[in-house]
């Protein structure tokens, strides 16, 4: 009947099977990368299936993140991760995050009174609501350290020290702002120390910003001086930001944010994304195509000051570059040199501070394979480092219950 109502004005015929759908599984999306094979979706043919064993023998349920959405369930040690689930802001896909849930734990015969039951700390999210509503114990995961602690879960590696960038879009931060451009020193013993970000900027009119480009650019833009005018050409910019950037400006409506996906859709809206997005990622996918176009190109400046990596002289070397006339996809190639060589220097700062090897990327930025390309040419110029990338659950919002869990058996040893 979904089929029916959703496809009518599309497919010319449908084929039906008799047998009432048991379990929602999506097609898998995988494809080869400059660190090895990458899941991008885990379902069919993947899923569920062991990705990792746990020092535990108690059961935990690993409810995840609202994007991507899996599960994650230990039984015996052994950490099951559920197929792709989907945005639960869609009603059918959280209906499909309950059944999945309860499906788990009949399969393996686990009762929730006995599980440890482990969230995302965003109170807002819906999977963080249905958690705390289950019965047993409950803990909350920051959403970062998550993603970092899921490439260590793969590999079993508990007390290996690592340097860890996890860079995506979104996620609940320890000070109730919105993070995304993270740099944890630490080990899944020993926890994850926040050490260093991207400079924070302002999200005006919240999670709309993250649907277009021009309004996430006003809330990094603001903070540029001697600023030309945006609308005007090269630029075009559309009455979105003029309007966005009077929220920026009076403080209305805006959050705090320290996203590396946005500061991709910002440089993506100057080289010429004004639109709105159609899908996730859609104005950074983009702006990797034209990157590729280009041949290598010197990196634009993204200097470390302190603790925060400082986004104003990127931007204005962007912005200048535009307004010569330089050709967008160079722009776009030394754009993703800059975000490459500046976690070579701050890898490179705490390996010979702290004596760490093992330097561990994640979150949806990474899914860019250029940008992948470029950090392993910089740091495969150092033996000495070890790059680790996940490789059995995507590294995308898709891989974050796994590292719940495994911070979840942790924390109760």
């Amino acid at each position: 009947d979904d089929a029916y109502e959703r496809l009518s004005g599309i497919a010319d015929a449908f084929l039906v099977g008799e047998r009432p759908i048991a379990r929602r599984v999506d097609d898998s999306v995988a494809r080869a990368g400059p660190f090895g094979p990458m899941v991008l979706r885990r379902s069919r043919g993947y899923a569920p299936s062991v990705v990792a064993t746990f020092p535990t023998r108690r059961p935990i349920l690993a409810v995840g993140a609202d994007l991507k959405n899996t599960v994650t369930l230990v039984v015996d040690g052994q950490a099951f991760v559920s197929q792709h689930i989907g945005d639960l802001d869609h009603y059918a896909a959280f209906r499909a995050f309950t059944e999945t849930v309860q499906d788990l734990c009949r399969m393996y015969e686990v009762r929730l009174e006995d599980a440890l039951v482990v969230h995302d700390v965003h109170p807002e999210y819906a999977s963080t609501r249905y958690a705390l509503e289950l019965p047993g114990e409950r803990l909350g995961v920051q959403h970062h350290r998550a993603h970092i602690a899921s490439v260590l879960a793969e590999r079993a590696m508990w007390d290996t020290p690592v340097i860890g960038f996890a860079f995506d879009g979104t996620g609940y931060g320890d000070d109730g702002t919105i993070w995304g451009g993270e740099v944890f020193v630490g080990s899944l013993e020993s926890g994850f120390e926040r050490v260093a970000h991207l400079r924070p900027a302002v999200l005006p009119g919240g999670d709309a910003a993250a649907r277009w480009p021009v309004q996430a650019a006003a809330g990094f833009l603001v903070q540029l001086l001697d600023l030309p005018d945006p609308s005007a050409p090269p630029f075009n910019f559309p009455e979105r930001y003029r309007q966005a950037r009077e929220l920026a400006r009076k403080g209305v409506r805006t959050f705090a944010t320290t996203s590396v996906g946005r500061l991709f859709d910002t440089v993506a809206a100057l080289l010429g994304f004004t639109r709105g997005i159609t899908f996730e990622g859609q104005a950074a996918i983009w702006l990797e195509h034209l990157a590729r176009t280009a041949p290598p190109v010197q990196p634009y400046p993204f200097p470390l000051e302190g603790r925060e990596l400082d986004f104003r002289p990127l931007l204005a070397a962007v912005i200048e570059d535009r307004l010569r006339g330089r050709d967008p996809a160079e722009i776009a190639r030394a754009f993703h040199e800059a975000i490459a060589r500046a976690i070579e220097q701050v890898a490179l700062q705490h390996a010979e501070a702290e004596g760490i090897r093992h330097v561990v990327l994640s979150g949806g930025v990474f899914q860019n394979s250029l940008l992948l390309a470029h950090v392993k040419d910089r740091l495969g110029a150092y033996p000495e480092l070890i790059v680790l990338v996940n490789r059995d659950v995507p590294p995308n919002d898709g891989g974050i219950s796994l590292g719940q869990a495994a911070l979840g058996a942790i924390a109760q040893r």
